[in-house]
């Protein structure tokens, strides 16, 4: 089944990007609902999670607009994922930054996804996937370097 195939990466995706407990909850069940209603044929399961995923962000940028949820934040429950120190430590970094470069930074390093992939996943160009993630890493240096701790790009 796809919810349990796909649920928890879905979940996380949506915690990422907006950061409550709640609202991603509610937004990995839309996009299932949406799966459901619409019931596209996918050609492969990578094709199925590219397009719940894909839905998932979409669904969240709505989701984001909204007046009451852009004085809602809540990082707690995306750190609960996190096993030590330096990860937790890492991902309160990576959460400081915009979500234009916090999810795709996510969906690179933390979901092991290509440019290109996430490109079709956000309705972006490659390219712009490629200087969003070029950002992020600096903007994300600036800040481990701020706080006196600087992480060796692996």
């Amino acid at each position: 089944m796809l919810y349990e195939k796909y649920a928890a990466d879905i979940y996380r995706i949506c915690l990422i990007y907006l950061k409550s407990r709640f609202d991603a909850e509610e937004a990995a069940a839309d996009a299932f609902m949406a799966l459901m209603e619409k019931s596209p044929a996918f050609e492969n399961g990578a094709h199925e999670k590219a397009w719940l995923m894909k839905t998932a962000v979409n669904i969240c940028r709505d989701m984001r607009k909204s007046a009451w949820h852009k004085n809602v934040i809540a990082n707690d429950e995306v750190l609960s994922y996190m096993t030590t120190e330096e990860e937790i430590s890492i991902m309160e970094d990576v959460l400081s930054l915009p979500p234009k470069y916090r999810v795709i930074i996510y969906m690179h390093y933390y979901q092991g996804y290509k440019a290109a992939e996430i490109g079709q996943m956000l309705n972006m160009k490659e390219s712009t996937v490629l200087s969003r993630l070029a950002r992020g890493r600096k903007k994300l240096r600036e800040i481990l370097t701020q706080g006196g701790v600087f992480y060796a790009q692996s």
